[in-house]
């Protein structure tokens, strides 16, 4: 598909058009800024929300947002995955 980005790290690939994944980017960036000490920090309930039982606290989930807005940036800025 023209513009759009793929995600796969198993079976199945998720397609997303080049829009959606401006968005995704933004609120990963968004969420990843939020875990660290800043005005809008995210509470400590939020965090737990957020991680669920697969990762260990705040730092873990800062550090898996951070990797994803790196691999949705990749795709997208260097044409990885483009269709």
């Amino acid at each position: 598909m023209p513009g759009s980005t793929t995600l796969s790290r198993h079976a199945s690939a998720t397609f997303l058009d080049h829009t959606d994944a401006e968005r995704l980017l933004a609120v990963v960036n968004e969420l990843a800024r939020m875990t660290v000490d800043t005005p809008n920090r995210l509470s400590d309930a939020q965090v737990a929300a957020l991680c669920g039982p697969s990762m260990s606290g705040r730092a873990e989930l800062a550090a898996w947002l951070t990797g994803l807005s790196g691999t949705v940036s990749e795709q997208q800025h260097h044409g990885l995955g483009h269709a």
